[in-house]
């Protein structure tokens, strides 16, 4: 493994949860994204058990992950000039924030880990824009900011319901700060683009008042496509539901419940631009053929099926979203949430879409295939809705 069996755990889950005027969307990240998820499902694949096998010494745990670091120092160029691309569009931190005292970094273990590069090589890889990037360190570092303050199970939940806010500081000419703010607390710390390494990582505790009482507002950010402008309003509407005073009065279902009631709202009200954008994504995804003989589908109860249909929301905007969510669905039922190691797996190597049927009016059958586990669906545009929801499993 890359540093530890803690590191490797901790970069197969929090790759699991990673989720576009002028332009509909970007098609350079979308080609840049698809063959950085190609090469890992056939990393993942070639190498099989052999990641999570303990009686392998450090030198040959770090050995096996030689091939996909290769393939970053190969596309090197290309990740850097676009990584650059998105963090020059970034708004510098407001002023006011540079007012309040990071009073915490992450203990020593953490911080060499965060400064080795090949675990960071590999774990940023997938990682592109500023904000996939805060997400991910800010997802390694939160347990430990959890843990220092003696965070509830309720608090914690504070910084995923309400969302995120990032911005990047340009330090040198490859080294950038990156700010990663919700409604709990804020991090920081400097990323260096031509090793990936992480330095300096500092941030507040939870729920200090100062920070609490600035009630910091959304900031509008610069977008270059219609995809980016629906992704930032719907993180407004996020943003700004939360309320300091309403968070105690009801459990944090209530808060996903309103603020899931608003965006769909806001789908409602915008329902022409969703569906020009989800069209010009789907109509640009490769055909697929047939699932071969090794996958077979998993039938779920009744009160699976209600659930799984319930996880699928009408202001998606592309197949990368549904297949998170089945994902996420499908690591809570049997037989997929038994083993952590093929969660992992799976996390790690990510989606590759297929339209495997596209009927008249806006329908199309889609496919989304991982390590071991696919997914398949009807995505009726123009009724905003999810049938015939099937979840395979490729066997071993």
């Amino acid at each position: 493994m890359i540093y530890s069996k803690i590191a490797l755990s901790t970069v197969l889950l929090l790759l699991m949860a990673l989720t576009c005027t002028g332009q509909i969307f970007d098609r350079e990240l979308r080609d840049q994204k698809e063959r950085t998820q190609k090469e890992f499902l056939k990393f993942i694949t070639e190498i099989g058990s052999k990641i999570t096998d303990s009686t392998l010494t450090k030198e040959q745990q770090n050995a096996l992950f030689n091939p996909i670091v290769a393939y970053a120092h190969k596309e090197h160029a290309d990740l850097t000039r676009l990584r650059k691309k998105y963090l020059k569009k970034i708004q510098a931190p407001p002023s006011v924030l540079n007012t309040f005292i990071f009073d915490s970094e992450p203990p020593a273990e953490l911080s060499k880990m965060l400064e080795t590069p090949q675990f960071t090589t590999v774990t940023l890889l997938q990682c592109y824009r500023p904000l996939e990037i805060g997400r991910l360190i800010s997802g390694i570092i939160q347990p430990v900011i959890y843990q220092q303050s003696n965070t509830g199970t309720n608090e914690a939940t504070i910084a995923y319901t309400f969302g995120n806010q990032v911005f990047a500081k340009q330090l040198k000419e490859d080294i950038w700060q990156i700010w990663l703010v919700n409604r709990l607390y804020m991090l920081r710390f400097n990323l260096d683009l031509q090793t990936m390494v992480i330095h300096n990582s500092e941030y507040t505790l939870p729920n200090k008042a100062e920070y609490l009482r600035l009630q910091f507002p959304f900031v509008i950010q610069k977008t270059a496509n219609e995809l980016e402008k629906l992704y930032q309003e719907m993180d407004e509407i996020r943003w700004n539901s939360y309320s300091s005073t309403g968070i105690q009065q009801v459990s944090p279902q209530d808060w996903q419940d309103t603020i899931d009631k608003r965006l769909s709202a806001f789908y409602l009200k915008n329902q022409p631009r969703f569906i020009k954008v989800q069209n010009e994504i789907l109509k640009d995804i490769e055909k697929g053929n047939d699932l071969d003989a090794n996958w077979q589908e998993l039938h779920l109860s009744s009160d699976e099926n209600i659930q799984l249909t319930q996880t699928l929301k009408n202001n998606m905007l592309q197949p990368d979203e549904t297949a998170q969510q089945l994902f996420s669905f499908s690591n809570s039922i049997i037989p997929f949430n038994q083993d952590i190691e093929e969660i992992g797996k799976n996390a790690m190597s990510g989606f590759l879409h297929y339209i495997v049927g596209h009927e008249k009016d806006q329908v199309w059958k889609i496919r989304s295939v991982g390590y071991s586990i696919a997914f398949e669906y009807t995505w009726d545009l123009k009724q905003g809705r999810f049938s015939e929801i099937k979840i395979f499993k490729r066997q071993s």
